[in-house]
């Protein structure tokens, strides 16, 4: 299953091909997993979005481990026409092994320990989504110190359905408390926009839905996805 274009071209509401400090090959693919004890914060709009921005560089193959299927059914809606990235399951992973530049994970929801050590061996990049809601950080938090109690260094923390009001300090707090708590955070982050959920009712990424803040949304994901690109 795959997301195509709709009402929009992609090439003009998408990024030009970004400047990487690694560029990704089959034989040395980019392999990030997205996922949280906790749910609820973004976990598949974040590996949707990670995708489609992953899509201009090569092949990318979105795996969704999630029983819900939720990524599966956010690009299900489309056909595979002029797709930026095919979404697949755990079981359909054999086929694109060696062949995908990028690999993106949606994981299942409270991922036990013995998943996390699957994914520190697998994975480029561990993502953990979260807002900036107090029991959310905590979860997250807890999450991060169960990564590196069982060997990761590898995981960051992104913030997601962040406050669009300017001069919020929700954003500023949630890093702090992450950081004392010995999480790696991502200097960008992402904000909470309705487009979001017209994207996921119309099957594409939020660039290509008609809201006037669709343009902004994607940016979030832009920024995140340069400095993951960058090793920032």
């Amino acid at each position: 299953m795959s997301v195509k274009s709709k009402s929009r071209s992609v090439k003009s509401d998408r990024a030009e091909m970004p400047v990487v400090a690694r560029q990704p090959s089959p034989q040395n693919p980019l392999i990030i997993a997205i996922t949280n004890l906790k749910g609820g914060v973004a976990k598949t709009t974040t590996a949707v979005h990670f995708a489609d921005y992953l899509g201009q560089l090569g092949e990318t193959v979105l795996v969704d481990s999630d029983p819900n299927r939720s990524a599966i059914a956010w690009a299900g809606r489309t056909a595979p026409e002029n797709s930026q990235f095919r979404v697949i399951n755990e079981i359909q992973l054999a086929r694109y092994s060696g062949k995908a530049c990028c690999y993106v994970i949606d994981t299942k929801a409270r991922p036990d320990a013995d998943d996390l050590k699957a994914l520190i061996e697998t994975a480029t990049l561990i993502v953990l989504p979260t807002t900036t809601s107090g029991d959310d950080l905590r979860v997250t938090a807890q999450t991060a110190q169960l990564l590196t109690q069982v060997g990761s260094q590898i995981h960051k923390a992104l913030i997601t359905k962040a406050p669009t009001q300017a001069g919020s300090s929700e954003i500023l707090e949630a890093k702090k408390f992450l950081q004392a708590e010995g999480v790696s955070v991502f200097k960008h982050w992402v904000r909470q926009y309705k487009a979001y959920q017209y994207a996921f009712l119309e099957g594409v990424p939020v660039y290509q839905v008609k809201n006037p803040k669709a343009q902004d949304a994607w940016k979030d994901y832009q920024l995140v996805m340069q400095e993951v690109l960058n090793g920032d």
